[in-house]
């Protein structure tokens, strides 16, 4: 309990003489506490299926992680198509056709335009 200040003396003293008296306790309040613990309580089994679903997830996760290191990555025939296809994802993420690439040259109004249709 939060002890009051000592100036607060007459304060105390009127909350000692004015204070009521508790209640007067129920012949049967523990009986009565302990059946409503008793009817509270849930079962076992649904205490421990809480950790059911993380665990599932966990698992596929790990599946799945390990499946993707053991599949080995798929390599290009020869270092030519890789070439191209590392040199066509880099135009499409800039937005460069080759011959504007080659061209070097600018459009009338001074704005390079990117060629979004695929």
């Amino acid at each position: 309990m939060t002890q009051l200040p000592p100036d607060d003396k007459p304060w105390q003293e009127f909350l000692r003489e004015n204070c009521p008296p508790p209640p007067p306790a129920a012949e049967d309040l523990e009986e009565q506490i302990m059946n409503a613990i008793k009817k509270s309580e849930e079962p076992a089994i649904s205490r421990r299926l809480w950790a059911l679903p993380p665990a599932i997830a966990a698992g596929l996760l790990m599946v799945w992680s390990g499946y993707r290191t053991v599949v080995p990555f798929p390599e290009p025939s020869n270092s030519a198509s890789l070439e191209a296809l590392l040199e066509d994802n880099w135009n499409g993420v800039v937005g460069a056709t080759p011959a504007s690439l080659q061209s070097n040259s600018k459009q009338p109004d001074g704005k390079l335009l990117a060629n979004t249709a695929r």
